[in-house]
């Protein structure tokens, strides 16, 4: 079966975020990310969306092997992203082609749809209209990392019940504990 997307034969959409090592200065950013995009469009692929690389702190330290068979440690990186159709069968050249940049960190590849699926700050308004729950977790992006935080949906009357007493209590655990052991 062959599938044609925008002309290319059996292509998938991919998204591709990677790490570039902090030792590339900032004023050197935009020609390493140019160097990326032209390993990228020299592979055959579409480019469809991209993220300029920023500076920010990493959740661990990560390490990568230099040539003297050292290591090198990081806790801060430029991360960056592409948004890509390409061919299935020329995925695998692609990632070793970025995993062989000495600035490149890390990279991972995964696949997506031609969407814009980023909502940016409208996350949360968003998730509130489309939540059918009494609350919905909204993402709000800050500089160095991502907070959730719980926010009210369209207010609902609320029905009130009555405290429920030990003994349905007791009576509601033990139907629990049965099903669990099912």
């Amino acid at each position: 079966m062959n599938e044609t997307n925008n002309g290319v034969e059996n292509s998938s959409i991919y998204e591709i975020g990677y790490l570039v090592v902090p030792s590339v200065p900032e004023e050197k950013i935009p020609e390493e990310t140019e160097a990326l995009r032209a390993i990228i469009i020299a592979v055959g692929a579409v480019i469809i969306a991209e993220e300029v690389p920023r500076r920010q702190r990493l959740a661990y330290e990560m390490r990568k092997k230099t040539v003297s068979s050292a290591y090198d440690k990081y806790h801060e990186a430029y991360f960056g992203w592409f948004k890509f159709e390409l061919a299935t069968d020329k995925i695998d050249g692609l990632k070793k082609a970025f995993e062989n940049r000495p600035s490149v960190l890390r990279l991972l590849v995964v696949s997506t749809v031609r969407e814009n699926t980023y909502l940016g700050k409208r996350a949360s308004a968003v998730a509130a209209e489309f939540a059918g729950k009494d609350e919905a977790v909204a993402v709000e992006k800050s500089t160095d990392r991502v907070v959730e935080k719980k926010v009210a949906a369209a207010e609902k009357p609320k029905k009130e019940t009555a405290p429920a007493s030990i003994e349905e209590m007791d009576k509601s655990i033990d139907e629990m504990v049965k099903e669990a052991k099912i």
